[in-house]
């Protein structure tokens, strides 16, 4: 078998990443249902069937190295950074790296050249290209729109405007991961519209309103200071929110669950105050790593359903921040620089 001459422990580890990345998705049922519906592709086109064309080997291999760069950036790799060269990622054709690699390309693009699977027409239209793309790291940062409409981004975000999605006739934006708050100026004749993980979206007229949505946690939260906002799952099932209402949607099912909230409060990471509302031990050692990079061990300490209120700041001393997470769950923590274990 001829093998690059590249570093094979960097490349296995690129291909690990690749792999542990979707399947970990397919394994806790995060995927969506465009998602699933090119898994099926992928087995159509892996598998004998009548009718259906298998990808040859040298098309998959030019498709992956069109868009290696791309997809290592999309999925958030250690390894990308801007001006570095990726090393190749060695695809074993006809494996399951390779439906992985090839799945990664199909639900990043439009589609690639060269490829005839069934049923690419319609992927294509669904998949817009990336036209101008934000992102956060442990920054935060604003930013406005050619319509005069503001977007706040939290820390870890990414945000995406996608050809022919934002222009005269229409506005839509994608928040592909993380968290912002929209302050949209209003235009009756263009809804403003922002696409979220699982087939959600989010539509106004003129409206704030603050979405959480990273793939860390359980479900997406959308919360509205002003105006009405109307929410969608990809069966066009729809709840619509007032001020200071909010909804959860639930990652896997996107089951909506409505309920009052304080809306200020859950858009104040924008002034360095954290509010954890009803969040369970997951969101807490989210944003404990988040912000201090605080690496939180609870394992059996806490139940994952057991749910707290409280609030920090940035400048609010861990130790304060700590003690008090500790008495809400009845729990100890003992602390190795930034490592902290829960004890019961």
């Amino acid at each position: 078998m001829n093998m690059d001459k590249d570093n094979l422990p960097e490349k296995n580890n690129e291909e690990k990443f690749l792999l542990k990345y979707f399947l970990r998705r397919i394994h806790n049922n995060e995927t969506t249902q465009k998602e699933k519906n090119v898994i099926e592709l992928l087995k159509q086109s892996y598998e004998p069937a009548r009718g259906t064309r298998r990808l040859t080997d040298k098309e998959l291999k030019q498709a992956i190295t069109r868009n290696r760069r791309e997809i290592m950036k999309r999925i958030g790799s250690p390894r990308y950074s801007k001006g570095k060269t990726i090393r190749r990622i060695p695809l074993f054709i006809g494996s399951s790296a390779a439906a992985i690699a090839l799945l990664l390309i199909l639900l990043t693009f439009p589609f690639t050249k060269d490829t005839s699977l069934t049923g690419t027409t319609a992927i294509s239209s669904e998949f817009p290209a990336i036209e101008k793309q934000f992102t956060t790291g442990n920054d935060m940062k604003k930013i406005v729109l050619a319509d005069g409409s503001t977007i706040f981004l939290n820390q870890g975000t990414t945000i995406s405007l996608r050809q022919g999605k934002f222009n005269a006739h229409t506005r839509e934006i994608w928040l592909d991961e993380g968290e912002a708050f929209f302050d949209v100026k209003k235009e009756a004749s263009r809804p403003f519209i922002v696409h979220t993980p699982n087939g959600i979206r989010t539509q106004v007229l003129g409206t704030s309103f603050n979405i959480r949505a990273y793939a860390q946690l359980e479900e997406q939260v959308i919360s509205v200071n002003t105006g009405r906002v109307q929410v969608y799952d990809e069966k066009e099932n729809k709840i619509i929110l007032d001020p200071d209402y909010k909804v959860s949607v639930k990652n896997g099912n996107n089951e909506f669950v409505g309920g009052k909230t304080d809306a200020g409060n859950m858009a104040a990471w924008r002034s360095g105050t954290i509010m954890l509302e009803q969040a369970t031990i997951r969101e807490v050692a989210f944003r404990l790593k988040q912000t201090f990079n605080i690496t939180l061990i609870y394992d059996h300490a806490v139940n994952d359903n057991q749910r707290i209120v409280t609030s920090f700041t940035l400048n609010t001393p861990q130790e304060e921040i700590l003690t008090t997470i500790c008495k809400l769950y009845n729990v100890h923590y003992k602390r190795n620089n930034n490592r902290v274990e829960l004890i019961k």
